[in-house]
């Protein structure tokens, strides 16, 4: 049976954005009539932030797709409250764990509408643009718009090693208010990468997070050439710039099996110099975790301004109201001997709140950003496509067990493993990898996944038609 999409691939004659600034506060709020959004540089700016902006909110990026709901399918989580606990259990047709998988669905393709919105204008508005923008705007909207979908793949269809030719998810590429049918696995996957590759291509001259300038830090510039247009420039790690768009692709290579391209795209990171793996000395400074990671090893990322409050504080705490735990015996195994009295992770990721008695991630504590792609990802990346342990030695390095190397002897693949483990807490990689690879049984699960593995697509938002 072939489904349509109803409502969350359209938007005809206004634009929904999300967010408190005050260009969203018109005709009528949080509404922007196109015409008048998309005739300026500015406004095609504005509505590129709106994106991000709702990829921020807690029922996506800002927190069920990233801490919450994939963290509780993944089994990082001993323990949840209550009325989440039906997640943990796979129990997805019941009330908490609809809604969660109903924000997921409904969020990304009000997301793509709003890439669809700006993709729909930016060619006949070319005009209005100044040097390098308007690479730049359609650039993210594709990239974004091909980073949407994908989680959308890798939630509501068949992984690509177990059913590349099932009915997947429509590929919604067009402001539209018919329904858009399903694409299989393959055929979905294949757009991503050709949008995504497309966008590579735009914004590398242009991105100052690209490999045509050695100008860009994040706390600024050592040239003034982009300090214009409102700071749209600036702070290119919290949007999907150029490395951001080659790790999202090296992402997607490795999830259709492609190592050869997965590897290539991973390497570039790496060796741009860009980014940098985390040194020892860099722990002895008065900084947390998540800072430290997010100023150096962060590729693209969210910013969220209330994140300890709005974010960190809903999932971890015994006050939280998702109360999310992972308790010491699971820590233990996770990052195993030496790991636990060693792993600079293990070490520095969790937070005993005052009055409190349990140990909650606290990897988002005093920070303002949420990981989408890190340099860390690209090193495992590279150990897998090559089968090189070095690769994965270099990143261990940089956890705390440069006097632990890797045997040559090693399973590799264990070893990759037990990195992901300890190195996505509470990013929602996890399950993703574990789909990827089709694991029969979660560690140190009974379960059986197999009928687990894809998201129910909301109820409403299916039609009968067009069977193939």
């Amino acid at each position: 049976m072939k489904y349509t999409i109803l409502k969350y691939g359209m938007l005809a004659g206004t634009l929904l954005l999300g967010g408190c600034n005050n260009w969203l506060d018109v005709d009528p709020k949080s509404q922007v009539k196109q015409e008048v959004l998309f005739e300026s540089e500015a406004g095609f700016q504005d509505a590129l932030t709106g994106i991000y902006t709702i990829m921020a909110r807690t029922d996506m990026y800002g927190g069920h797709e990233t801490m919450g709901f994939l963290e509780m399918v993944a089994q990082t989580y001993t323990e949840v409250i209550y009325t989440y606990e039906d997640v943990l259990k796979y129990n997805y047709e019941e009330t908490n764990s609809e809604a969660c998988i109903d924000g997921f669905w409904k969020g990304n393709y009000n997301a793509i509408a709003n890439c669809n919105q700006i993709l729909a204008h930016v060619d006949e508005r070319k005009g209005v643009f100044s040097s390098g923008v308007y690479e730049a705007v359609k650039a993210e909207a594709l990239a974004l718009r091909a980073f949407l979908h994908f989680d959308l793949l890798r939630g509501f269809a068949f992984s690509y090693v177990t059913g590349k030719d099932e009915l997947a998810i429509p590929y919604v590429d067009k402001v539209t208010n018919k329904p858009v049918a399903q694409s299989t696995v393959a055929e979905v996957l294949e757009r991503i990468i050709t949008e995504a590759e497309e966008a590579r291509k735009l914004i590398r001259e242009v991105d100052p997070l690209g490999p045509a300038y050695d100008t860009y830090t994040e706390s600024g510039y050592k040239s003034e050439d982009f300090i214009q247009g409102g700071g749209f420039w600036l702070y290119r790690k919290s949007k999907l710039n150029y490395y951001g768009i080659t790790a999202f692709l090296a992402r997607v290579y490795l999830y259709k099996g492609d190592k050869v391209n997965a590897l290539a795209c991973a390497k570039e990171v790496i060796e741009s110099g860009k980014f940098s793996l985390l040194e020892e000395k860099q722990l002895q400074q008065d900084e947390t975790w998540g800072y430290l990671c997010s100023e150096n090893e962060y590729i693209s990322s969210l910013y969220v301004y209330d994140m300890e409050e709005g974010r960190s504080d809903v999932f971890f705490g015994e006050e939280s109201s998702m109360r999310c735990y992972i308790s010491d015996a699971r820590r233990s195994v996770v990052f195993g001997t030496p790991g636990v009295d060693i792993d600079w992770r293990n070490q520095n990721m969790f937070v005993l709140k005052t009055g409190e008695t349990k140990y909650y991630v606290g990897k988002y504590q005093g920070v303002n950003r949420i990981p989408l792609l890190k340099l860390s990802e690209m090193y495992l990346i590279a150990a897998e496509a090559s089968g090189d342990k070095s690769w994965l030695q270099t990143l261990r390095d940089h956890r705390g067990y440069v006097n632990y190397p890797l045997a040559d002897d090693c399973d590799l693949t264990a070893e990759i493993e037990a990195e992901y483990r300890k190195e996505f807490i509470a990013e929602g990689q996890l399950f993703y990898y574990y789909k990827r690879l089709n694991y029969d049984k979660l560690p140190g699960m009974s379960e059986p996944m197999a009928k687990h593995y894809v998201f129910p697509m909301p109820d409403n938002e299916l039609e009968f038609g067009n069977i193939k």
